[in-house]
């Protein structure tokens, strides 16, 4: 400690020379650091050094666009200090010695820091002592003594005690010590300073294990839907005269609250009654059910499709439909992607494109006496776009896997009905080749969310991969000698990739997006009356989440864009900057494009928009409006945007509005 104050003592003697000056801080560094890395470090200093002039300036014109400049101010330095001992002291460095070098530029009024360190030798764990435990069964002993992070020999770092801390009440928690505690004020770390080695003391307090002697459900607010308390207890992942077990009471709260039968989930201990050789415990179920039918008309506005749409919906739900936690909606919505008061749309017509679609859902939370949450649907799709209208009748089955929310999977069985109607004369052959067809279409999906927030977020990653194959079904079908209508058989492959990192006062993001499909023929002595992929099935280009310089369906290196491709690359970076309250905007450079095949990918065929846009945002998600450029257009006699006059490129350029953000 006389170390420290000596140390602060020279500091402030060096700091008040120039104290009352402002000398903007250039540049932090560490010198004598072996062990722990400048990146450690510099995380638990609260100095930092002054941004770039590019940032400064961006901090004049609106504070959330840069940053501001950092001074040198002795406040900070010695918290500083002060910080950097605390922290090299829990990661074993019981000897550390931290001084400072800063060399002043009085012409300029700029310093730059250097944190001198003298990391002296890593203190190791020569004895761990965990007491409390005389109670515990020697079987439990065995697994709270399997230390998996703390050892003997290893350098001591508070984090690992603190680890096996948390493990150990983990597990007691999860074997019947719902009241397991350490007594903080006792834990104890000894330092011998000739042998440079620690002893670790902490005092556990398991306090008692119970056994659940009775599950009590309450039905707060019963005057709505009526639930039988074997449904809620088939969710249950504990019984009466099992050991208290913390895990599964949260994993029962998560199974309750998925079925979405209820609005509040909550459990918990009762009352207790501890005895000289055993203890007993009550569990508390507490649950408020929701309205047992819901009648939701609504108008939406979403980005579906890549393009914004403006809808009406009427959604009806019947919970706990015929009992045991199923759930069935219905639901009749109308979209449309432009709205022209002049020329109202028709299904006819060759401007509009919009949507009109029924559905009917049974969710079931369970199958064959089994936890398989699955859907059954059953929809009615007119599906208009400005050259065609696909007539869509669709049987879905869906099986879901949720192990946590990290991680879901879906695997889909579609029987599909599907019939295109061009609006106008269009070549024979392109007509004959899309006929009416009725597809099998099995798809396998698998998705991760490692982003930290859902609506807006600022850093984390998420993959989403599906895999599809449509034709197996129909195609073993004829073999046996049912007749089969005409159908497609195609492989397809999507991967969807986002990754988001803050930056500075903004968000940078980045989205990949690749898929391929492909049609495949199994030879048989069977003719089968076989038919492209479907155009549902096929990729698009261009629009408001897709490269924003083109409009919905207006970008490919294909005959015609918007029946589709069957290969799609696209990249996405955008820079999201919030300048004012719930006012943002961004930056953005998209590329890519649409082929018919893989061989036909090109470097020189990707197509490059550049843009700037507007945010609004709001706790649902907020809107959004770009301005997209092309920059470079593979398909046009002036590729580059510099060979093209201001008037052509204000021309050219897109307008979209959407809904939330692009990815």
């Amino acid at each position: 400690m006389r170390n420290l104050i000596f140390v602060l003592l020279i500091c402030l003697g060096t700091i008040s020379e120039v104290y009352g000056q402002d000398f903007e801080l250039k540049k932090i560094s560490f010198q004598g650091n072996k062990t722990l890395t400048q990146r450690e470090l510099y995380s638990v200093i609260v100095s930092r050094q002054s941004p770039s002039k590019f940032w400064q300036i961006l901090y004049k014109i609106n504070e959330r666009l840069g940053d501001k400049p950092q001074y040198l101010e002795r406040i900070k330095l010695i918290n500083d200090i002060i910080n950097l001992r605390n922290y090299y002291l829990d990661n074993g460095f019981f000897d550390v010695k931290i001084d400072t070098l800063i060399d002043y530029n009085h012409e300029d009024k700029t310093a730059n820091l250097t944190f001198l360190i003298q990391e002296g030798q890593p203190y190791l764990i020569d004895k761990i002592e965990f007491t409390g435990f005389d109670e515990v069964p020697e079987s439990l002993k065995a697994i709270l003594f399997d230390f998996s992070v703390l050892k003997l020999g290893k350098r001591y770092r508070r984090i690992d005690v603190e680890a096996e801390i948390q493990r150990i009440l983990n597990l007691l928690y999860d074997n019947g010590y719902p009241k397991a505690y350490v007594d903080r004020a006792k834990v104890r770390v000894f330092v011998d300073s000739l042998r440079k080695v620690v002893s670790v003391f902490v005092p556990f307090n398991p306090d008692g294990r119970f056994i659940i002697r009775d599950i009590k459900i309450f039905f707060e607010e019963p005057g709505r839907m009526k639930i039988s308390e074997e449904l809620i207890t088939r969710e249950l992942e504990f019984k009466s005269g099992e050991l208290y077990n913390q895990s599964l009471i949260l994993r029962s709260e998560s199974n309750l609250a998925q079925i979405g039968l209820f609005e509040i989930v909550r459990i918990g201990v009762g009352q207790m009654e501890e005895k000289d050789t055993i203890n007993f415990a009550d569990i508390n179920v507490s649950v408020v059910t929701r309205n047992k039918q819901d009648i939701s008309p609504s108008i939406y506005f979403s980005d579906e499709r890549n393009a914004f749409n403006v809808g009406v919906s009427l959604d009806y739900q019947n919970r706990n439909f015929l009992g045991g936690g199923r759930n069935f909606s219905a639901s009749l919505r109308f979209q449309i992607q432009s709205l022209n008061l002049k020329n109202l749309p028709t299904l006819t017509d060759t401007i509009s494109a919009g949507l009109i679609e029924t559905n009917l859902k049974l969710n079931q939370p369970y199958l064959l006496g089994r936890r398989i949450p699955s859907e059954f649907s059953l929809s009615l799709m007119i599906d208009k776009q400005k050259n065609y209208t696909l007539n869509i009748a669709r049987n879905r089955v869906r099986f879901i896997y949720k192990p946590s929310d990290e991680y879901s999977g879906f695997f889909d069985w579609d029987i599909e009905g599907i019939d295109i109607r061009f609006q106008k004369a269009v070549d024979p052959l392109l007509e004959k080749l899309y006929q009416r067809q009725l597809n099998s279409i099995l798809t396998l999906t698998f998705q991760i969310d490692r982003t930290d927030d859902l609506i807006y977020p600022r850093s984390g990653y998420a993959h989403l991969i599906s895999v599809e194959e449509g034709g197996i079904v129909p195609y073993f079908l004829g073999m046996m000698g049912i007749k089969v209508l005409p159908f497609s058989q195609y492989y397809k492959f999507g991967w969807l990739y986002r990754r988001f990192f803050s930056l500075n006062n903004s968000v940078f993001a980045f989205k990949f997006k690749l898929g391929i499909a492909n049609e495949f023929f199994i030879k048989s002595e069977r003719k089968f009356e076989l038919q492209p992929i479907p155009i549902n099935r096929r990729f698009f280009a261009g629009g408001s989440a897709s490269v924003r310089g083109w409009r919905v369906r207006e970008l490919g290196t294909v005959p015609e864009p918007s029946l589709g491709g069957n290969v799609l690359i696209e990249g996405n970076f955008e820079n999201r900057i919030i300048f004012w309250k719930n006012f943002g905007t961004v930056f953005f450079v998209d590329l890519g494009n649409l082929w018919d095949d893989l061989k036909y990918v090109k470097l020189n065929q990707f197509a490059v928009a550049a843009g700037f846009g507007f945010r609004y945002l709001t706790f649902f998600g907020g809107f959004r409006l770009d301005f997209g450029f092309k920059i470079y257009d593979p398909g046009s006699y002036t590729k580059l945007i510099f060979n093209k006059t201001a008037k052509q490129i204000l021309k050219e350029m897109v307008f979209h509005i959407g809904v939330g953000q692009t990815f």
